[in-house]
């Protein structure tokens, strides 16, 4: 899957040099040594032997003298060649995701959101919801599943919100009896930023701590030390008396229900490194190891439609990763340019941007290794 990626990620990068008359003197898959190379006009296609990576190596890269090499290229050009593979790993996405949702496919059609646990000190209890209702509205718009319920929460933060609530009968065995089922409404008010308490036994800082009691009656998982996180409710759920059907798409819908998983990925990937940054945490960053072991558990355990999307996801973050800032990677060649740009066409020296490339490349690499370990 990752060559599969990679290759596609540089196709981007050799059409695009090929149309604005860049010379490409080699196409490689995976890093040297060269185990093979095959040169076609002027090209070198060649197979490494490190399968962790590829590489399109286009003529004088920092040497503008030649008139078919990269560095004589304008700077619009040049920016578009470099920003091509990110592109091409980002249509990709769309491409999988197009096929799969055009295809028969399981989808929730509806379902009943409930409460599973309630926060302590939060909205949710201050409003009087507890564990067993189910919420049926948000602001008279019905509510079928988990996700629905936080995308309205989070247009409204900050303001207050009419809940309709179905309460729980609170007697075992009678809460799905009509006698004990009652309908109420319930304001609440999304908090934008939670708060994280740190679980300790005795609480000297309602502010800031919580019981290790209180934690556990939200989430039963929670030890002391551990942080206590919450949601803009304060309110953990879960989905009853799901409904699922086989449903396909026609390919117009298919693509717009592409766009907006990928940019669900997209935003619940910034959400997890803004919150590992926040707190000091691994948000769930993975190596080569940990893509593998990923990889072959969806293999063994779901259908080649979860393998789609594992690529499909995979991608994204190749084309997001590689258009970072960061010295050796696409973004950082990228910066460059940029830089060169604003200081009206006068250049970083080459020996100045190849050493800040070597030394981005050691540090990349030395992180992977980290990573991989941990």
């Amino acid at each position: 899957i990752l060559v599969a990626l990679v290759l596609f990620h540089e196709l981007g990068h050799f059409a695009t040099a090929k149309l604005f008359g860049i010379k490409v003197l080699e196409f490689g898959v995976g890093f040297p040594p060269k185990l093979i190379g095959i040169p076609v006009r002027g090209t070198i296609y060649s197979i490494n032997l490190i399968p962790l990576g590829g590489f399109v190596r286009m003529l004088g890269e920092e040497d503008p003298t030649d008139p078919e090499s990269f560095a004589r290229q304008s700077v619009s050009k040049r920016m578009i060649v470099l920003a091509a593979g990110s592109v091409m790993n980002l249509i990709l996405p769309v491409i999988i995701f197009t096929i799969l949702f055009m295809l028969p496919h399981e989808t929730l059609l509806g379902g009943s959101v409930i409460i599973t646990s309630v926060a302590p000190s939060s909205p949710a209890q201050e409003a009087g919801l507890r564990a067993g209702d189910m919420i049926l509205s948000v602001d008279g718009e019905v509510v079928t599943s988990p996700s629905a319920l936080i995308a309205l929460a989070k247009d409204k933060l900050g303001e207050p919100i009419v809940l309709s609530i179905r309460k729980s009968g609170g007697v075992t065995g009678l809460s799905s009896s009509p006698e004990f089922i009652t309908f109420e409404t319930a304001s609440v008010i999304p908090r934008a930023e939670p708060p994280r308490l740190k679980v300790v036994e005795e609480v000297n800082d309602p502010q800031t701590q919580v019981s290790v009691a209180d934690a556990r009656r939200y989430n039963p998982d929670l030890e002391v030390g551990d942080t206590m996180t919450q949601g803009a409710i304060g309110i953990m759920i879960g989905l009853t008396n799901a409904k699922v059907g086989m449903t396909t798409e026609p390919l117009w819908e298919a693509v717009g229900s592409s766009v907006q998983t990928i940019w669900a990925v997209l935003s619940f990937t910034w959400s997890g490194i803004a919150n590992g940054i926040s707190t000091g945490t691994n948000p769930g960053i993975a190596g080569p190891v940990g893509i593998a072991q990923a990889t072959g558990e969806i293999v063994e355990e779901g259908g080649f439609s979860q393998v789609y999307q594992m690529a499909a996801i995979l991608s994204i973050s190749l084309g997001v990763l590689n258009m970072l800032p960061i010295p050796a990677l696409d973004g950082g060649r990228f910066m460059f340019v940029v830089i060169e740009w604003v200081r009206g066409g006068k250049r970083v020296s080459p020996k100045k941007e190849g050493l800040v490339h070597l030394v981005g490349f050691a540090v990349l690499i030395s992180l992977i290794l980290v990573i991989t370990f941990f």
